[in-house]
């Protein structure tokens, strides 16, 4: 992940940072449209045993913001420290039995704990904002932690988009055209 220390501290930035919180919403929002179309296969499988499936990775998008992003916003809105020892993707997924969640309510999970952080992050005064973070040892602050989430989910949809595109989606037998 990028360092979040070299993110300037001005409103426009902030707005900034809150419109691209809200961006997973809207992310979300066209992948509903075509999710019908990602055959079962794809959504469950993974091409190396170690890593995630389409689907745990979307599944943990929204068990970030609900269980580890939303709380240390909170903590920030109430003037506290945030300490955050950032979960590992499978620890996260422990509890979640994806395997036996439908993708279309994992986007909903995902709508509804993202505006709910989004919400978080809004409510925040300059104090709330400017309020020390520390993220796996380092320090930064609420600016850096919105950094630090909009980079975990460039990850994460990184990493399904690049599933997706490796994914034969088709019975055709000769490749598509790139």
């Amino acid at each position: 992940m990028n360092d979040a220390s070299d993110v300037p501290r001005t409103a426009g930035v902030r707005q900034a940072l809150l419109d691209q919180l809200a961006y997973l919403i809207d992310e979300t929002a066209l992948l509903r449209k075509h999710v019908g179309r990602i055959p079962e296969s794809v959504l469950q499988g993974r091409p190396i045993e170690s890593e995630l499936s389409f689907l745990e990775m979307y599944v943990s998008l929204y068990l970030f913001d609900e269980k580890v992003y939303s709380p240390a916003v909170a903590r920030l809105g109430e003037g506290r420290d945030v300490s955050l020892d950032v979960p590992g993707e499978r620890e996260m997924l422990d509890d979640a039995a994806p395997e036996r969640t439908e993708i279309e309510t994992v986007l909903d999970l995902i709508g509804t704990a993202r505006t709910e952080l989004a919400a978080l992050f809004s409510g925040l005064d300059v104090h709330g904002w400017q309020g020390p973070v520390t993220i796996d040892g380092a320090a930064t602050d609420g600016f850096g932690l919105a950094h630090h989430v909009i980079q975990h989910d460039v990850d994460l949809l990184r990493r399904a988009a690049t599933r997706l595109h490796e994914s034969r989606l088709t019975s055709r037998t000769e490749d598509i055209p790139k």
